[in-house]
């Protein structure tokens, strides 16, 4: 849990990363609470400002995905989820290549514009 928690913080300084989550563990559960009072600025890039939204739902969406996700595999194996996540990976790549322009870059090559 801890690798998952702290590989999804946005890098900063390496303070957030150092500072920025507390975790427990006891014989019944495990606990992971960001730290708000030594690093405030985690709120933000939850958050988002109307400055900036890179980071924003790092932890909504990311690091509970990832956790969640981490779940499943020690409850169900890496077989049961290996032909869902390759089609996640392949998805994700696809819409990567698409945002990077790759389209376009077909479009043009047939068209012989770009010779």
């Amino acid at each position: 849990m801890r690798m998952v928690v702290t590989s999804n913080m946005p890098y900063d300084s390496g303070f957030m990363f150092m500072a920025g989550a507390k975790f427990f563990e006891n014989e019944h559960f495990m606990l992971c609470k960001y730290d708000t009072e030594r690093v405030p600025y985690i709120i933000y890039n939850e958050e988002g400002t109307i400055f900036s939204t890179k980071n924003q739902y790092f932890i909504r969406k990311q690091t509970m995905g990832d956790l969640m996700r981490h779940e499943s595999y020690n409850e169900a194996g890496m077989q049961a989820n290996e032909a869902k996540l390759d089609k996640a990976v392949k998805r994700k790549g696809s819409v990567n290549m698409i945002s990077q322009g790759a389209m376009e870059k077909i479009r043009s090559e047939a068209d012989g514009s770009n010779i």
